[in-house]
């Protein structure tokens, strides 16, 4: 009797257990609506860089490093002349590599030292003319300008909580149109680009001042957002 009684028991257990099972798998979940916001925020750039590059090439490492050092130099002296409030001027890099023949690779027939400069400054309106010295002095390259602002990093908090906001207009709209209403955010993601804005140089001729227009810039910035609906 008591064996009878406990297998009842327990069968009922198993019974319940399987239907409290299917009833959670049959049991639908929560609505979910995904929607990637976007928004752009238009700003005056108060800030610029632009790379140069020394070359030289000598027959010894020696040599064509210490033309390179002078050639350097006159660059320097050329760029720090200028007169401006706000500039920096930085080495970013210093290279001294062998030169081979095509035939052979078993001896250097000369050295090529490159001596790279980045100049910093928030005197846009000088850029031209500091183009136009480095040019003048023999530099060898002239990178990308870039224009970027002081304001960078508050500017693109702010277009990230726009994005959010036209995220979640988003989302209501296709809700509405869906029959449901959002709830709540149950999962947000966002990751911040750096700014990288290249301005195309043209080749100009050296008596004649390089024009720089500078215009706009956009500071664009997205978020991932995941609503729940009922």
């Amino acid at each position: 009797m008591y064996r009878r009684f406990v297998f009842s028991v327990f069968g009922t257990l198993i019974i319940i257990i399987f239907a409290c099972l299917s009833y959670a798998e049959e049991k639908p979940g929560p609505s979910t609506i995904e929607v990637t916001g976007k928004a752009k925020i238009m700003v005056m750039p108060n800030m610029a860089s632009v790379s140069f590059a020394v070359e030289t090439s000598a027959t010894t490492a020696k040599q064509a490093a210490g033309e390179n050092a002078e050639k350097t130099k006159k660059l320097l002296n050329a760029l720090r002349e200028i007169p401006v409030k706000e500039v920096t001027i930085k080495t970013s890099g210093f290279n001294l590599t062998p030169i081979y023949d095509k035939d052979s690779r078993l001896r250097p027939k000369g050295y090529r030292a490159r001596n790279s400069v980045i100049l910093e400054t928030k005197s846009i309106d000088k850029l031209g003319t500091f183009i136009d010295e480095a040019s003048r002095v023999g530099v060898s390259h002239i990178g990308s300008l870039i224009f970027s602002t002081d304001r960078d990093e508050e500017l693109r908090k702010e277009a990230a909580v726009k994005a959010v906001k036209q995220a979640k207009e988003i989302a209501e709209y296709l809700a509405k149109a869906a029959g449901l209403t959002i709830k709540k955010i149950i999962k947000l993601s966002y990751s911040s680009a750096g700014p990288v804005r290249p301005y195309r140089m043209e080749a100009m001729a050296a008596a004649v001042r390089t024009p720089i227009e500078v215009g706009e810039m956009s500071i664009e910035e997205s978020v991932h957002v995941v609503f729940e609906a009922y």
